[in-house]
């Protein structure tokens, strides 16, 4: 008898969410947990999540309703990712999704307090001001760890013009008054969360989980750990991977 070759597994699909962006990057801002992922084996998507946001959206509740609307033609989605905004949308699709979806997220608050909102208030309101490149200055400085002063350009290529003020001032104003606990905790799915523990932004604090997700903060990073402390976070979008059986 000659045996049936047995088909290949299909490749794991992982959609990428991306943070308030003053301009599209092509996905630069996730690079070091694109690269954990490709590296695995899994196909990668990444979506600019202001793409389908314009100002009829005031809510984060409205721009992931939108973004429901569109997930079915990205097809089936193994691992559902964000980066600050991009993971309170993504938090805020979880009760959509299928149940063993596995999700994680860098630095993406599933609720925000009255310091989270006034600081990311700070930003918006520069943008909205007509000065985005102040904006900007100001968003690089908080995207630091506490007490690391910031080195470079505020965001290399992006330019301060009316566009990038007005992704600025919109994007960051959704993340105000939300509270996505419920949701989150309802995911009977993997869940990984990382943060920066040293974030002038998003800490542990605006996080949820249910008891068998993850949070992890990282130590002496801000709120790009996965820029600060690459290996770190690695190590642990590996061990998600694991769990779900994806690498």
């Amino acid at each position: 008898m000659t045996p049936h070759p047995r088909p290949a597994p299909a490749t794991a699909h992982a959609l990428v969410l991306a943070p308030v962006t003053a301009g599209w990057d092509g996905g630069a801002f996730f690079t070091p947990v694109i690269r954990t992922l490709v590296g695995a084996g899994l196909r990668v998507t990444v979506a600019d999540t202001l793409a389908l946001w314009d100002e009829e959206v005031t809510t984060l509740a409205g721009l992931a309703a939108r973004w429901l609307e569109v997930l079915p033609t990205f097809g089936p989605v193994d691992l559902l990712c964000g980066n600050a905004l991009g993971g309170a949308v993504a938090q805020a699709l979880l009760p959509s999704l299928d149940p063993a979806t596995a999700a994680l997220l860098v630095s993406g608050p599933a609720r925000s307090d009255a310091l989270l909102a006034e600081r990311l208030g700070e930003i918006a309101d520069l943008a909205a001001a007509g000065r985005p490149a102040a904006a900007l200055d100001l968003l690089h400085r908080r995207v630091q760890p506490e007490g690391r002063e910031p080195d470079g350009a505020a965001e290399p290529g992006a330019g301060a013009d009316a566009e990038a003020g007005r992704r600025l001032a919109g994007g960051l104003r959704l993340l105000a008054g939300i509270d996505l606990t419920e949701a989150v905790r309802a995911h009977p799915g993997p869940l990984l969360q990382i943060v920066g523990a040293r974030s002038q932004l998003v800490t542990r604090r605006h996080t949820a989980a249910a008891p068998h997700h993850r949070v992890h903060a990282v130590p002496r990073a801000g709120m790009r750990p996965h820029f600060d402390r690459t290996a770190e976070v690695s190590a642990h979008v590996g061990a998600l991977l694991h769990e779900k059986g994806l690498r």
